[in-house]
């Protein structure tokens, strides 16, 4: 585990903030000069803190205005990488989550309604699906993962 300091834990959390901030931005507010901090973000980068850099899309606005959360259960026969695998081809899949419990997966998807709910849930079938369960998201809240930065 790294130790981040007070300042490795403000640029963090400002980079999650809004990651287009220039290095001058981000050392104007950690009071550093841009080369320090440059070299600070560089070593959270390599360290793996901080993994990427991200633009969120607005779902809605492409068409896709019903996400829901399915659980899938595999068929006996059926692999884990190779379900994994052709998940990539399904493009209404935003997310897979390899889970313990009654269920194999829990699935993000995004669909353009429930017609379209219907087509993706009869290919996951196909790719070898014994069961699932769906539920529409009503709302939905992200919290920042800068919050387990800690004060």
């Amino acid at each position: 585990m790294t130790t981040l300091d007070d300042i490795d834990r403000e640029l963090v959390r400002l980079l999650v903030s809004d990651a287009r901030l220039t290095y001058q931005q981000l050392a104007q507010a950690v009071h550093l000069s841009a080369n320090s901090t440059a070299d600070r973000v560089r070593r959270l980068r390599s360290g793996g803190i901080v993994a990427g850099y991200h633009a969120e899309l607005d779902l809605a606005r492409l068409g896709r205005t019903l996400v829901a959360v399915t659980d899938v259960k595999l068929k006996e026969t059926e692999g884990r990488v190779r379900f994994e695998s052709d998940l990539e081809g399904v493009p209404a899949v935003l997310g897979a989550v390899h889970t313990t419990g009654e269920y194999d997966y829990q699935l993000r998807i995004a669909s353009t309604g429930t017609a379209d709910l219907e087509a993706v849930l009869d290919t996951l079938r196909r790719l070898g699906a014994a069961e699932h369960h769906s539920r529409i998201v009503l709302s939905e809240r992200v919290y920042d993962p800068a919050r387990l930065l800690g004060p």
